[in-house]
């Protein structure tokens, strides 16, 4: 069986009800389109389950991306880093990064690898038909246009108001 979910939010009571609802089995593939982090506390405990299970694939959301923008890939020098990390605490970012400021460093890096490595899109093909998978649409979608021609913000539903 397939499953597809998105927008977690770090919330474990839903999370823990769909996980019991579709009790994933080996055979079965899970697919979880972004935003596994913020909002609610269990983000970055969901997110380290998610990991460790083989048969379960994640895309990159928007709320991943405020956080390596904001904790990992930004110099804390740069004059816009304070409305970078006011900008993910606006959206819910507050809460995970308070959890993730108590981690070890090495699984902090484990996290972030994971996210760096994560695509913007996954093709599916579920009972003969085929699914582009993406977790809140193509800016500017052309058909004829090939999705690798695609940038990074056009995949990523990107926050923009400091």
């Amino acid at each position: 069986m397939t499953y597809v979910m998105s927008d977690i939010h770090g919330n474990a009571i839903r999370f823990n009800s769909i996980m019991e609802q579709i009790d994933l089995r080996p055979k079965d593939t899970l697919y979880v389109l972004g935003d596994v982090i913020d909002r609610y506390p269990d983000g970055i405990r969901i997110l380290r389950l998610l990991m460790s299970l083989p048969n379960v694939h994640m895309l990159l959301g928007n709320h991943e991306y405020m956080m390596l923008n904001a904790l990992d890939v930004l110099d804390r020098n740069n004059p816009e880093y304070p409305h970078i990390l006011r900008l993910w605490y606006r959206n819910g970012g507050d809460v995970t990064h308070e959890y993730i400021k108590h981690i070890r460093k090495s699984v902090r890096k484990e996290i972030f690898d994971y996210l760096h490595s994560l695509p913007l899109n996954i093709d599916v093909e579920v009972n003969g038909k085929s699914y582009i998978l993406v977790h809140g649409g193509i800016r500017d979608f052309e058909e004829s246009k090939p999705l690798e021609q695609y940038k990074l913000q056009d995949f990523i539903y990107e926050r923009t108001d400091y």
